[in-house]
């Protein structure tokens, strides 16, 4: 019985070591080098995504493209982390704030996250782990009725996502 009672308990402690290996825990791993390893930005984690944004990187000019210089940096640590986490792949939603058309503003959200996706290809990671999407003045930050507001809308975040996991959910 005791025998019994050992060899359960031992293949529980196995089962829970190996539950590391999974996406969840690879995910949460994830998590915790960037909140380390990248520098000042905000890192939350829902579900089986963790989002990721950079006060110096989410920032643009108003009715500009371009990423900041002082950004780079920051996006060249974050790409140093993502090859180590190379079954990290993730989306790039960029934002505007809600000055201009909405078809303006559809336009410059998604240069804005291709220009972003650009730095982030020029630093080493391989194009088909990101995707893009403008989003236009969706889901803004701040509210828009000040600059600073506006200002903290302009910006991309990061969803990284385990893509082993995606594919298995998809089976």
């Amino acid at each position: 019985m005791k025998i019994m009672k050992f060899t359960t308990a031992l293949l529980a402690s196995v089962l829970l070591l190996s539950a590391c290996h999974t996406s969840n825990c690879y995910v949460r791993k994830f998590k915790r080098k960037a909140g380390r390893e990248v520098g000042k930005h905000n890192v939350s984690v829902r579900n089986d995504t963790v989002r990721v944004v950079y006060p110096e990187v989410t920032t643009f000019e108003f009715n500009k493209d371009e990423v900041k210089p002082d950004a780079k940096l920051s996006l060249q640590r974050f790409s140093v982390l993502l090859k180590k986490y190379d079954r990290m792949n993730f989306i790039i939603n960029g934002y505007t704030d809600n000055v201009g058309t909405a078809d303006f503003n559809q336009s410059l959200s998604q240069r804005r996250a291709d220009n972003t996706k650009a730095v982030i290809q020029a630093n080493g990671i391989d194009a088909g782990r990101i995707q893009t999407n403008g989003m236009g003045p969706n889901n803004p930050v701040k509210p828009n009725t000040t600059d600073e507001g506006r200002a903290a809308n302009c910006r991309v975040e990061f969803m990284v996502y385990d893509k082993d996991n995606k594919k298995k959910k998809k089976k």
